[in-house]
């Protein structure tokens, strides 16, 4: 099955490029040498068959007779027969003309009995005819050049194994480099996705001036430009927060002096007072988000336990409840220890729940657990209310997310924005899901160590 990890798919395609690029290689060096050793056997054979005929037309049958016994009295690889007209050897090395070879000057390889020897060898034979109705056949031993050709064949088998196994290294270390650049570049772009923009890639470029350098320069301009961008805007609603913030603290004061005056219109300013509260309550909440997207609280991270803080907050929460004739039950029976940040967490957790008691608590029973997973643990409130349509949930996570059909109340919209951005800022995620009836909240939070 073809892997679908293009790391893998690389590696897999760069050993089957040199392992078949070695193949190629090894087969044709094997193939040239057999070539040229049987071009050497024929060029012999033909040197020896063109000497002998040269001297029989010369000196006749006498001449090339001597010319062939000299030659088989040297000890080696030849083989010659002269055979006459009628059939017979006249002169030569070899018992009888062999079976099937034919005197047309064809280079052919037969099994041959040479005198003196015991076992029949492998010649590569040339036969011509000669005048007078002789035969002339010129034979040459290749049983020398088939054990080194199997000598070879058996070093090129080795050499393609070898091969094989360093194309196999070669290809995991090209897939391992490849896999450690881009998982840098991974892990860098994971972490400014959840928070941390002050994280650049330099650590896995190395000035090379490759395609990975070019990658980390532009990531890096980018995040940077992205970061100055943020900080810009976070500046300005900063600083029109705070700026907001004074004058609607003075207008708070002087309402609750007009309303201890006692002027006859206390309602009305009580109602203005309350107005002037919210915007208070929607500014300090936008500012707790700005600074809990600025990644501000990491440092309080500390080892904690979240059954114990989802028990703490039920336990908080149970006159509120019982006041709405809400069931609030806590599902935290065993220690889900974490690494996190206690205040900003039980922030978040209050108001998942302010909110199923707010929107939810028509259905008469809410649940708030912490859960164990593979990944890391998980928090989760739970209420049977009338719950949000699933195509309305990212706009519900919006800041100042206002959904008229889940939100029949008051509230600024700001709740679950800033429980997202304290999961963000633990590396987790903020999750709405049907609950069937209702609407379950979680928040995963990963593990850490």
């Amino acid at each position: 099955m073809w892997p679908r990890s293009t790391t893998a798919r690389i590696g897999i395609i760069v050993f089957l490029a040199l392992a078949g690029s070695g193949a190629i290689i090894l087969g044709f060096i094997a193939r040239v040498t057999q070539n040229q050793l049987d071009a050497d056997a024929r060029a012999l054979i033909t040197a020896e068959r063109k000497a002998i005929v040269q001297v029989f037309a010369r000196d006749g049958i006498a001449g090339a007779t001597t010319v062939i016994a000299g030659e088989i009295r040297v000890p080696g690889p030849l083989a010659v027969l002269l055979a006459g007209p009628d059939g017979r050897v006249v002169v030569g090395n070899v018992a009888a003309w062999p079976a099937g070879v034919s005197a047309d000057n064809r280079f052919t390889q037969v099994a041959m009995l040479r005198t003196g020897h015991r076992n029949p060898e492998t010649f590569a034979t040339s036969a011509s005819p000669l005048p007078g109705g002789y035969r002339l056949l010129i034979g040459r031993s290749v049983e020398e050049q088939q054990r080194l050709t199997e000598t070879l064949t058996t070093s090129l088998v080795a050499a393609v194994g070898l091969a094989l196994a360093l194309a196999l290294g070669v290809a995991y270390l090209l897939a391992r480099t490849i896999a450690v650049r881009v998982r840098g570049i991974a892990d860098v772009a994971g972490a400014v996705a959840a928070g941390d923009l002050s994280r650049r890639v330099d650590a896995v470029t190395d000035g090379t001036g490759d395609a990975f350098d070019a990658l980390g320069g532009a990531l890096n301009a980018m995040l940077a430009r992205i970061e100055a961008l943020l900080d810009e805007l976070r500046s300005v609603t900063d600083g029109l927060a705070h700026d907001l913030r004074s004058p609607l603290t003075r207008m708070k004061a002087r309402i609750d002096r007009l309303t201890r005056a006692g002027d006859g219109h206390n309602a009305e300013i009580a109602g203005i007072g309350a107005e002037a509260d919210a915007l208070l309550a929607m500014l300090e909440t936008s500012l707790e988000i700005s600074r809990v997207e600025a990644g501000i609280g990491r440092d309080g991270f500390t080892r904690m336990d979240l059954a114990t803080l989802v028990i703490d907050m039920v336990e908080m929460y149970e006159p509120l409840a019982e006041d709405s004739g809400v069931q609030l039950t806590a599902l935290a029976s065993s220690p889900v220890p974490v690494l996190a940040h206690r205040e900003l967490l039980g922030r978040a957790l209050s108001n998942l729940i302010d909110n199923a008691l707010r929107y939810g608590a028509s259905g008469g029973e809410i649940e708030v657990a912490a859960i164990p997973t593979a990944d890391g643990a998980q928090l989760a409130v739970c209420d049977r209310g009338p719950g949000i349509a699933s195509a309305a949930h990212d706009d519900a996570l919006r800041r100042f997310g206002r959904l008229d059909a889940a939100r029949p109340g008051g509230g600024a919209g700001l709740g679950l924005s800033l429980a997202a951005a304290i999961a963000r800022l633990h590396g987790g995620r903020l999750a709405l899901t049907p609950n069937r009836p209702g609407l379950k909240v979680t928040i995963d939070l990963p593990a850490r160590t």
